[in-house]
């Protein structure tokens, strides 16, 4: 787990409102789960394919970063 988080770092959280995956294209309705990028407001639904996969590709990458900086 990385020890520093910044304020652009993408998250998990509750869609506040309706929207649709960037990368399968299902529409999320206000309420559910999704994993979010806040620079590019970049929103993916909670299946296993878009949001996990994009989670576990970023802390793989924060982590890469963390230990090349540590």
């Amino acid at each position: 787990m990385k020890s520093y988080y910044y304020s652009g770092d993408p998250y998990w959280t509750t869609a506040r409102f309706t929207s649709k995956c960037r990368k399968c294209g299902k529409v999320i309705m206000k309420g559910e789960r999704i994993f979010y990028y806040p620079k590019g407001k970049y929103v993916f639904c909670d299946s296993d394919g878009c949001g996990h996969a994009e989670s576990r590709s970023f802390e793989a990458a924060a982590q890469d970063e963390w230990n090349y900086n540590n």
